[in-house]
């Protein structure tokens, strides 16, 4: 799916800057690609000073600390659909996010005048880009999916360049200043090493990852439990995401049951690190998830042990953009299983075994 090519394309056209300045959140599709980019220049050694801008109190400035990274927040207000009355709130989110970000970007282009600004989309992005081309920084965005975000459908007259994760997504921007250059993936998925998996396997049997993301992933999970005697004998290991904790206790309770053992074993994780999913790509046999943009492509980088995927798009994604995604992968022979016909599910992982 040319996962690799990021590295040889945007790489290169950042490490020209000495300061990034980074923008995307509210979600870890937009989160997650800035964490590796930045991952890959540490690794590389390049003296690179990094910034990110984004929502007070929101899921990028947790993780924007946690990796050590300075945040700076801004005004951010995610755009409600048109039926909505706060749309109407929306130019005034953006102007107050705008004079923030204008302030944050002047003062940060005196210490460092070789400055660009590096976005993902998502809520403050439009304000960041709009201050970005009024001060005359060059501005470099990144789409994953191949319909785009609503950030990304007005950020791109500002940008300097447009990087594109499918080339099905080339059509809704000018050719002229696009390039498809696949996903943005952590640097470990792109290593070629031998399977690393903290986790201690109970049985031979076929080995199942369940990913879903946090969001939307409720469907996934009480299928499996209300289903769990109609899948075949398997080894689950079953990422809930920090809003389904509470599946935790249940899942782990099949572990308790006589019966379950003739199911297989399950491994409860809230949250899995990237170097977690890196080994359990080249070390499970299949996976279930949604149609993230950057999950899929995690989940097939490995060329060496090729996994097999059921990809339940999310139906209520915007655009039904999941749905597109995971159409892609299924002209890559990957099955695609949609959430009205999730019933299915179980036969759908003993056709895939079989």
């Amino acid at each position: 799916m040319g996962n690799t090519n990021w590295t040889s394309k945007l790489f290169h056209v950042l490490d020209q800057y000495e300061c990034i300045a980074c923008v995307g959140g509210g979600s870890g599709g937009h989160i997650q690609p800035i964490l590796s980019l930045i991952e890959k220049f540490r690794q590389e050694n390049r003296e690179k000073d990094f910034l990110w801008i984004g929502g007070r109190k929101s899921m990028e400035s947790e993780k924007a600390r946690e990796a050590r990274i300075p945040f700076y927040s801004i005004a951010t207000t995610k755009l409600e659909t048109t039926r909505s009355w706060r749309i109407f709130l929306y130019p005034f989110g953006i102007f107050r996010g705008f004079l923030r970000a204008r302030k944050i970007l002047q003062k940060k282009r005196q210490e460092y005048p070789n400055l660009c600004v590096f976005s993902k989309g998502g809520p403050g992005s439009i304000a960041v880009g709009l201050a970005t081309w009024l001060l005359g920084i060059p501005l470099y965005i990144h789409e994953s999916d191949t319909i785009p975000g609503q950030a990304n459908r007005y950020v791109w007259y500002f940008a300097t360049r447009i990087f594109l994760g499918f080339a099905e997504a080339w059509k809704y921007f000018p050719a002229w200043k696009s390039e498809v250059i696949g996903q943005i993936l952590h640097p470990i998925f792109l290593e070629h090493r031998k399977n690393t998996t903290s986790i201690a396997w109970r049985t031979n049997l076929p080995h199942i990852l369940v990913i879903c993301g946090s969001q939307g992933s409720r469907a996934i999970f009480t299928t499996l439990l209300q289903d769990w005697k109609k899948f075949p004998k398997a080894e689950w290991i079953i990422a809930l995401g920090t809003k389904n904790t509470e599946f935790k206790s249940d899942f782990l309770e099949l572990n308790k049951s006589v019966k379950a053992t003739e199911w297989g074993f399950v491994h409860v994780y809230e949250w899995l690190p990237q170097e977690a999913i890196a080994s359990l790509v080249r070390d499970c046999d299949l996976a279930i998830t949604r149609a993230s943009a950057t999950t899929l492509a995690e989940l097939t980088s490995s060329e060496q042990n090729p996994i097999r995927l059921i990809i339940i798009p999310l139906p209520f994604s915007a655009r039904d953009h999941q749905l597109e995604n995971a159409r892609v992968y299924e002209k890559q022979w990957y099955t695609l299983l949609e959430q009205k016909d999730i019933t299915e599910l179980a036969s759908t992982v003993a056709w895939i075994l079989e």
